[in-house]
């Protein structure tokens, strides 16, 4: 397909997103078999709930076919998309991925036996390892053995002989996040050029840097890890310069790296949106630059980027949702939790 034949695609799949009466719908459902009933009969998710009872379904099961969809539509907009749809099918599919093993990693360190409801086999038939197998492992050997043959052994191996603690989720959730950003750096590099690779880099940029600024929050509110550590875990991309980096990792509290964070261009930018917690500022960052480029950009690699970010927010949300009903949380507090979303 031609570019801006791309283009109208993305924006017309955009348009069958829900609706700020679908997600007021959604939050006046008692329980998660509710809103699966509605996303059924009334939104785009009924492609994957059609053959589904919802009457019975499982909170996990819910989840996994709604992100059976986002795979779904990220393939069809890859499939016209020569240059970068593969690789950007290919970043989402590291991204769940990723998840999965640190979502392992948590239960392991946790000491618990909980699993996932069993993946659909849609989204398996896609990862490059077994998920089961993944979700399934009681310890670390476990977890190796079940993702022998792809990158993410080579990746793990180094964390065979380390006693589990969240320190080492902490480690291993910095390896694989910077051998993901490695791959799309390279792409976008290789790949690109002009306009579309500034446009690319931006918002990649703009992510590492939230992310980090957020990480380091997280670690000295949370772990009092020193400085030393703190470094280490840094992904060792974006835009932040070198010196403001350090002095965010100096700094004693969460506020004085706020103050630092304030003063470079992102920080600038991201401190004018509401959030609650540092990590919220990615969602929040990563929305707007997207819902702008979905309609001004003239690129498709642009604009199929931005498509599958909004969509992984509102994926995120009807997550958030789902759990909230599940736990039998307030609807105003559950209106909190849907980042970027403003409700009346």
């Amino acid at each position: 397909m031609s570019n801006t034949a791309i283009v109208s695609k993305a924006r017309a799949m955009y348009g069958r997103r829900l609706t700020p009466s679908d997600w007021e719908a959604l939050l006046s459902c008692s329980s998660v078999a509710d809103a699966a009933a509605y996303l059924k009969s009334n939104t785009a998710y009924s492609s994957v709930l059609k053959n589904v009872n919802e009457s019975g379904i499982h909170h996990s099961e819910l989840e996994n076919l709604l992100r059976q969809r986002l795979m779904q539509e990220t393939l069809r907009l890859s499939r016209y998309d020569v240059g970068m749809g593969e690789h950007t099918a290919n970043y989402l599919l590291g991204q769940l991925e990723i998840n999965q093993l640190l979502h392992a990693m948590i239960r392991m360190n946790a000491g618990t036996n909980e699993q996932m409801t069993p993946p659909d086999p849609y989204l398996n038939h896609h990862t490059h390892f077994d998920q089961r197998a993944v979700d399934q492992a009681a310890n670390f050997e476990q977890l190796l053995e079940a993702v022998r043959g792809t990158r993410y052994y080579k990746l793990l191996l180094p964390f065979r002989n380390k006693a589990d603690s969240m320190e080492n989720f902490t480690e291993v959730e910095h390896v694989l996040l910077t051998d993901l950003y490695e791959q799309q750096y390279r792409v976008i590099q290789d790949e690109t050029h002009g306009h579309e690779r500034e446009a690319m880099l931006e918002m990649f940029n703009d992510m590492v840097d939230l992310q980090n600024y957020a990480h380091i929050v997280r670690l000295k509110a949370y772990y009092h890890v020193t400085n030393s550590q703190i470094r280490a875990c840094i992904l060792p991309f974006g835009r932040i310069p070198k010196d403001k980096l350090s002095q965010m990792i100096e700094a004693d509290t969460p506020a004085q790296v706020k103050a630092v964070m304030a003063t470079t261009r992102v920080g600038k930018r991201a401190f004018q949106l509401p959030y609650d917690l540092p990590g919220d500022l990615i969602t929040q960052v990563r929305y707007w630059e997207s819902h702008r480029n979905l309609f001004f950009s003239s690129e498709s690699s642009i604009v199929m980027l931005s498509y599958i970010f909004l969509m992984q927010t509102e994926l995120t949300n009807l997550v958030h949702l789902i759990e909230a009903l599940r736990y039998g949380i307030s609807k105003i507090e559950i209106k909190r939790l849907l980042n970027p979303y403003k409700f009346g």
